[in-house]
């Protein structure tokens, strides 16, 4: 499962930080390592999860509708282009700074948990199930699923850029 495998790099990286690397910024306007990963996991279980459980029981859910232009390419190429995005003001939340380092952890280990249990539902999800994404259109359940994965490797590279000018 590559999710599982992206938790374990999330994982082996908070080996390497001291809880002063992982809550430093690199200047006041960008985020911390820490903020990083506070990010990826609360969008992982408030959204990406949530929104395949949606999905998987035909909550609220939209027939027949498809992914927009950017969606496909996000597909196609199984992730996001390897540029910095810049979020709308209106759609931006600068994430808290997180408790500890091992709070960090137990929180990646039930984001795996929670993954786990969405990915057991997924053999024979109907496809055609699907709610909408603010930026890519209409996905079903797998498609939320596989979101979750590409949106923790997107903030890798966040995280490797971090940790370059911070040199980490």
């Amino acid at each position: 499962m590559k999710f599982e495998k992206m938790m374990d790099i999330y994982l082996e990286r908070l080996e390497g930080y001291s809880d002063e690397q992982f809550v430093q910024q690199p200047d006041e306007d960008s985020w911390s390592i820490g903020q990083v990963y506070v990010h990826a996991i609360l969008a992982n279980d408030h959204f990406f999860l949530k929104q395949a459980e949606r999905c998987l029981n035909k909550e609220d859910t939209h027939r027949g509708k498809g992914k927009n232009n950017r969606g496909r390419v996000i597909f196609l190429i199984n992730g996001f282009p390897n540029i910095k995005f810049k979020m709308p003001r209106t759609a931006t939340v600068t994430p808290r700074q997180p408790e500890s380092i091992d709070s960090i952890r137990q929180k990646l280990r039930r984001s795996l948990d929670l993954a786990q249990t969405v990915e057991g539902r997924l053999d024979g999800f109907d496809k055609n199930e699907k709610t909408k994404h603010p930026a890519f259109g209409h996905l079903n359940a797998k498609e939320w699923y596989r979101m979750s994965e590409i949106h923790f490797r997107h903030h890798l590279r966040q995280i490797k850029r971090i940790e370059s000018s911070l040199g980490t």
